[in-house]
């Protein structure tokens, strides 16, 4: 039987969110409420619950969504337990990040237990990236795509009423990313330099070039440090030089890339 673990903390890139990342087996939550917005991801297992006079049972790689104020419990909903992560989401803090929105937004979600692959996979790496060293740009960059399609489809917000995509905008956040990839630009210098939102600059990047600014940064890291092993450097000069933040960050996102670890591509 796994051992039962808990973490609970806060992050320094988005105030006012708090995060729990889990695996209960026997545990019982009591009848409680939380004053944010909860929504979380099961990495495994089954997660029970007793929400709004019915017990709903929430699936390996599903989402769970509760209100604020809303009254429920949590237990196992397989004998092996379950394994989750959760955000908790201040409404307030939240209308200030999409403040920029051209249309408000009321984050309140309509649906408990959503199958949606696509969000699941997008709000797994964002829970990852608050826990573990990540770039700023890739954090904002998944907070943004996470809760802009959470409450878009699956709550009270409404779609961007224009679909135009700003493919100047797209070029000058691919250009300074290019010259600025050691720096780790964040999506406000993005912002800044283009003069478009970060709602709208994010959709529009993907939709000129297929990938999100972050993912953008990474390739572009990645190559730089290939060209530098190649001339001889070793992975720690390399790993200083692209901006990464300590040699695993580097040695798995290279190997994500190129199939294999910096420390074993010779170059030859």
């Amino acid at each position: 039987m796994a051992l039962e673990t808990s973490k609970l903390w806060t992050n320094n890139t988005f105030p006012g969110v708090e995060l729990l990342s889990a695996r209960y087996t026997k545990f019982e939550f009591t009848k409680h409420w939380h004053d944010e917005l909860a929504i979380g991801v099961i990495e495994s297992g089954a997660e029970g619950l007793f929400y709004r006079g019915q017990n709903l049972l929430v699936p390996q790689r599903h989402i769970v969504a509760i209100n604020p104020a809303e009254v429920h419990t949590g237990f196992s909903g397989t004998p092996e337990g379950w394994r989750y992560r959760m955000f908790y989401f201040d409404l307030n803090e939240l209308a200030q990040q999409f403040a920029s929105r051209s249309l408000p937004v009321d984050p309140i979600v309509d649906r408990t237990v959503i199958d949606d692959t696509e969000l699941f996979e997008t709000l797994l790496q964002l829970h990852v990236s608050l826990e573990h060293p990540s770039f700023e740009l890739t954090k904002e960059t998944l907070f943004v795509l996470a809760l802009e399609k959470l409450f878009s489809q699956y709550g009270s917000a409404r779609e961007e009423q224009s679909s135009r995509h700003d493919t100047k905008s797209s070029y000058l956040a691919r250009e300074f990313i290019l010259d600025h990839y050691e720096a780790n630009p964040s999506l406000a210098d993005l912002e800044q330099i283009t003069n478009c939102s970060k709602f709208q600059l994010i959709k529009s990047f993907k939709a000129t070039f297929g990938i999100t600014p972050h993912q953008y940064l990474l390739l572009v890291k990645v190559h730089r440090a290939k060209q530098l092993l190649s001339q001889g450097l070793s992975c720690v000069d390399v790993s200083l030089t692209c901006g990464f933040y300590d040699q695993s960050h580097f040695s798995r996102n290279f190997k994500k890339a190129f199939g294999v670890s910096p420390s074993n591509y010779s170059g030859v």
